[in-house]
């Protein structure tokens, strides 16, 4: 199957304008919980991520009330065990299926089968990986039956999306911590590859200023704004204003131009 029906787009469009919705990596999970309410009807949704050299095991679920703390902690040991884990240390993209990493025979004959899923009812799961490095991580759907044709569609089409949002959030979150110690000014901007103009925009955007503020600090027009940010956007080949900003950050550390209290905590 390659279509899908006209409420299920309207759905997904929906769903994708909630989770770019989301201001930062803590609200994440909850925006993606919410998104993935509008496509996928009776199903628990959970967001994990695993650090294979630690251990640490840190998930989050729709359904607190359904998934008791003792299933959570039993979650958290068997995790490692997951059937998905080998696919996503090999390096699988996008939604992985259960059914595609094990056989559901062999799944019901496992610990984490018996001792989570069986009590709550699952026993078909996609993940949705994303992209944390030195982790294991991802966006599972899960649900007492297998995924339509239609469902596996969506799926695979919000995959992308959830992974580069998701990675869009570690990188705002790498230059709100950046910006607590030091914003380029436009000058070292320009050493990435900006115009004068362009690199003043991008400075107050980098500082948190909205269009209309910076529209008015510049003397320019709000439509000339949106002018240089969509050609910022262009040059640091980024997807939204934060990433714009990390980007520019690593250049110039790439070139040794950024003040040492910025330089030193974007070298960790």
């Amino acid at each position: 199957m390659d279509t899908i029906s006209t409420r299920s787009v309207q759905a997904l469009m929906r769903s994708l304008e909630r989770i770019y919705g989301a201001e930062g990596l803590r609200e994440f999970p909850s925006a993606v919980f919410s998104a993935l309410g509008e496509l996928f009807k009776d199903c628990v949704f959970s967001l994990d991520t695993f650090n294979p050299k630690t251990g640490e095991v840190i998930s989050a679920t729709s359904d607190d009330d359904r998934v008791s703390a003792e299933l959570k902690q039993r979650l958290v040991e068997l995790l490692p065990t997951h059937p998905v884990v080998p696919a996503a240390r090999a390096g699988a993209k996008g939604a992985v299926k259960l059914s595609d990493c094990v056989a559901q025979r062999e799944f019901e004959q496992s610990a984490l089968y018996a001792d989570v899923f069986f009590p709550l009812g699952i026993s078909h799961q996609t993940v949705a990986t994303l992209d944390i490095p030195g982790h294991i991580a991802g966006v599972t759907v899960n649900r007492d039956r297998d995924f339509s044709d239609e469902e596996a569609l969506l799926l695979s089409l919000l995959a992308p999306h959830l992974a580069l949002a998701h990675r869009n959030l570690q990188r705002i979150e790498a230059l709100r911590c950046a910006a607590a110690q030091v914003i380029p000014g436009p000058e070292d901007l320009e050493r990435v590859g900006l115009t004068p103009r362009e690199a003043e925009v991008l400075h107050w955007v980098m500082k948190g200023k909205q269009d209309g503020v910076i529209a008015s600090i510049l003397k320019i027009s709000v439509r000339t704004v949106h002018q240089h940010i969509a050609r910022i956007l262009r040059k640091l080949q980024s997807e939204t204003r934060g990433s714009a900003g990390y980007e520019a950050m690593v250049k110039l550390k790439d070139l040794e131009t950024v003040p040492r209290t910025a330089d030193s905590l974007l070298a960790g």
